[in-house]
């Protein structure tokens, strides 16, 4: 019977000791759970972030240069604020960032699709359901390799997210002589990232695609002392540039020539009234395409009515002579649009960057300055293509 006893209450003894150990084991459970949960789940910023067409890495004076376009999307229906992009050499992720381009800096490169709310200098805000363009300038020393590949790092004021990895194409870069003869040739609107440059900021829509076909495109003017033109500014004889010779960059077929618009009375903003209507056949004015070879393609727009020399079919060299510059198609005052693209269709392609055999820059005051070789100018450069360099 004790025995009995004894057995019993070792039996109660060990039913407790399970059972508050069951019970403290659930608890730890519980509390492990809990604390699991403190922080809610999240997606991560839902913010699309993507590069159309991958950049072509080019050289001007001491500097590799990258233009592209990055495209951003909030797909939340909450804002977003971006506080900084991060440009990563995706094989030297460790070497720290190409470039870093904070807020302020920020949206100046912007172009939104709706509408930004700029909270303060220091802070970028993307909508809900928006989306943005973010006009790309990355600068390299010439010292340095080019990347094979890049990143982004976009930083908003709750996370970072690492984005849109894309190619920097390494080919050879097409070699061209100069379009234009002489000296004191202004670049404008050449490569650059400025707000107010009309060819880098040229993206249009057609047949629902996003291109530009003007990104390195440059307006050639002649100018001294700072102006286009001496006298009369609604006289296109008064410009320097005008009736100036065009020519060939390289060897190639003419694809396309229009003849025949007339020039246009020059003038800026209200000013601006075009001898013809402005329309997707007239916009260019008088030119010529001129097919380089199997991806590249030479736009001279704006010509001189009359002063074509040369039409579809024909066969042309380096350094032949093609045309007068004029003020015809959507032109101000009288200059030569010249861009290269990828596609034999005006304003379809997309505008790629070439290199020019030689050159010299003007410097702000006398003197001299190095040969440029196998460069390409930049926006607002005063140029020397003089035959004697």
């Amino acid at each position: 019977m004790k025995r009995f006893v004894h057995l019993a209450i070792i039996s109660i003894g060990l039913i407790f000791v399970f059972t508050k150990s069951e019970n403290l084991m659930a608890q730890s459970s519980n509390s492990d759970y809990k604390h699991d949960t403190v922080k809610p789940f999240s997606w991560p910023p839902q913010l699309e972030a993507r590069v159309p067409y991958e950049p072509t890495v080019f050289p001007s004076s001491q500097q590799f240069y990258l233009f592209y376009e990055l495209y951003l999307t909030n797909f939340s229906s909450s804002p977003i604020q971006l506080e900084r992009i991060e440009v990563v050499d995706a094989d030297k992720k460790e070497a720290g960032s190409i470039a870093t381009f904070d807020a302020r800096q920020l949206q100046a490169m912007m172009t939104s699709l709706g509408e930004t709310v700029s909270d303060s200098p220091g802070k970028l805000t993307i909508a809900g359901g928006q989306s943005a363009i973010v006009f790309m300038e990355v600068t390299m020393d010439r010292n340095m390799l080019p990347p094979n590949s890049i990143f982004h790092r976009l930083s908003t004021d709750k996370e970072t997210l690492n984005c849109a990895i894309i190619k920097t194409k390494q080919t050879n870069l097409p070699l061209f002589g100069a379009p234009v003869k002489g000296s004191e040739w202004l670049a404008a609107d050449g490569p650059g990232n400025d707000e107010s440059n009309h060819h880098r900021r040229g993206i249009i829509i057609l047949d629902g695609l996003a291109t530009d076909s003007r990104r390195c495109a440059i307006d050639w003017k002649k100018v001294k002392d700072g102006a286009s033109y001496s006298g009369d500014s609604r006289n296109v004889n008064a410009y320097y540039c005008y009736g100036e010779p065009v020519y060939a960059v390289a060897d190639g077929r003419v694809i396309g020539a229009k003849d025949g618009l007339p020039d246009n009375i020059p003038g800026h903003g209200d000013a601006f009234h075009p001898a013809v209507p402005i329309t997707f056949e007239t916009i260019a004015g008088n030119s010529i395409i001129i097919e380089l070879d199997n991806s590249h393609f030479a736009y001279y727009l704006h010509l001189q009515p009359g002063s074509l020399l040369v039409k579809p079919g024909d066969r042309v060299k380096k350094g032949q002579l093609l045309a007068r510059i004029g003020a015809s198609g959507d032109a101000r005052e009288p200059h030569l649009h010249f861009e290269v693209t990828t596609s034999s269709t005006f304003l379809f392609g997309e505008g790629v960057p070439y290199i020019i055999d030689r050159y010299r820059l003007i410097p702000a005051k006398n003197g001299s300055t190095d040969m440029h070789i196998h460069e390409l100018p930049l926006n607002r450069e005063l140029v020397d293509f003089e035959d004697k360099l």
